[in-house]
C-alpha cells in the first residue's frame, strides 16, 4: 500500500487592526505566509519579499471598540486557519506564528486559568465580561493550533523596520489606509 507523506507546513500571520472611536468601527486585517521555515524569518530580505497587498484578508467591523477589534481579527485569522486546514488533504500546519502590537491578546493565555475559573465573569459586579464570547472562541482554536503569539511594537520609525517589523507595519499601513478610505467614501459618516 503506498501512502502520501504529511507534509508539514509553518504559518506566519500578521494582525492589525485600526479603528475610529468617533464612529465606533474599524478595519480588521491579516496576513497569512504559509510555508515560511525558520530560514526564512532569519532573512529579513526574503521575508520582506513575501508581503503582497493581495494577500491581505480585511473586513469592516462596526459598533466595537479597539481591544475587541483587535481580538476578533486574531479570532478570524485562527478561524481562516481552521476554514484552510480542513480544506487540504496531505498536511497539516507544523507550526503557526502570528505577530500583533496588540496586548491583551498576548495576555490571554496568562489570563486563561482565572478567567475560566470564573467563568468570564467580572470579579467585581458579577457580570459577564463584555469579550467573553471572544475569549471561549480563541481558547477553543488555540487548543486547536496552538499557534505562539508574538509582540510587536506598532507604530515604529522607518529606519527601525526591517523584517517581521516592515511586513508588520505594511500591515498596519494598509488597514489604516482602508479604514481611511471607507470613512471618506462612505457619506452617512459625514459628519454635518
Amino acid at each position: 500500500m503506498f501512502t502520501h507523506p504529511i507534509r508539514r507546513r509553518p504559518i506566519i500571520i500578521f494582525i492589525d487592526s485600526s479603528y475610529n472611536p468617533e464612529r465606533r468601527l474599524g478595519v480588521g486585517g491579516f496576513l497569512c505566509i504559509p510555508n515560511c521555515p525558520d530560514e526564512i524569518l532569519a532573512d529579513n530580505q526574503m521575508l520582506e519579499k513575501l508581503y503582497s497587498p493581495s494577500a491581505m484578508k480585511t473586513r469592516i467591523v462596526e459598533n466595537t471598540t479597539n481591544t475587541r477589534l483587535e481580538l476578533q481579527t486574531l479570532l478570524c485569522a485562527l478561524e481562516f486557519l481552521k476554514s484552510d486546514n480542513e480544506n487540504i488533504i496531505y498536511g497539516k500546519m507544523e507550526s503557526t506564528t502570528i505577530y500583533t502590537d496588540c496586548r491583551t491578546a498576548i495576555d490571554l493565555l496568562r489570563r486563561r486559568k482565572r478567567l475560566e475559573s470564573v467563568h468570564y465573569r467580572s470579579k467585581r459586579k458579577g457580570s459577564a465580561l463584555v469579550n467573553a464570547d471572544i475569549y471561549k472562541s480563541f481558547f477553543n482554536l488555540y487548543d486547536e493550533f496552538s499557534p505562539k503569539l508574538v509582540w510587536v511594537k506598532g507604530h515604529t520609525s522607518g529606519k527601525n523596520r526591517i523584517g517581521v517589523q516592515r511586513i508588520f507595519s505594511e500591515v498596519d499601513r494598509f488597514v489604516r489606509n482602508l479604514l481611511r478610505n471607507y470613512i471618506s467614501h462612505n457619506t452617512s459618516w459625514v459628519d454635518k
